[in-house]
C-alpha cells in the first residue's frame, strides 16, 4: 500500500445574513417624523410670533415622548445579531439630538414665562 492520500481543505467561505433591523427603521422613521414636526412648530411659533394654540404644544409634547421611543427603538436593534448598525446610530443620534432640542424649548418656555 501506498501513502494516504491527502485530503484537500475545501476554502471555506462563512456567509453571512446581515440584514436592517426593523427596530433600527422605526426608529430612523421615528426621528424624521418628529425632525418634520419640530420643524413645523418652529415655523408656526416664528409666523405668530410665538403666540401658539395650546394645541401646538401638545403635539410638541407628544413628539418629544415619540424621540424618546425612538431612541429606545435604536438602543433595541443595536443588541440583534447580524444587523447593520449604521440606522440605529443614526436613530440614536437624530432622536436624542431632538429630545435635547425639546429639553431646550421647555426649559425657555419656563423661563420667559
Amino acid at each position: 500500500m501506498g501513502r494516504p492520500v491527502k485530503i484537500r481543505k475545501k476554502k471555506s467561505f462563512m456567509f453571512t445574513t446581515k440584514h436592517y433591523s426593523f427596530m433600527s427603521i422605526l426608529g430612523t422613521a421615528i426621528g424624521a417624523v418628529c425632525l418634520g414636526v419640530a420643524v413645523v412648530m418652529l415655523v408656526f411659533s416664528y409666523n405668530r410670533a410665538g403666540t401658539v394654540d395650546a394645541g401646538l404644544g401638545g403635539v410638541g409634547l407628544f413628539s418629544a415622548f415619540l424621540s424618546v421611543i425612538g431612541i429606545l427603538c435604536g438602543v433595541a436593534s443595536l443588541q440583534e445579531r447580524d444587523t447593520y448598525i449604521a440606522p440605529a446610530v443614526v436613530a440614536i443620534a437624530l432622536n436624542g439630538v431632538l429630545v435635547a432640542w425639546w429639553v431646550i424649548m421647555i426649559i425657555i418656555a419656563v423661563i420667559a414665562a
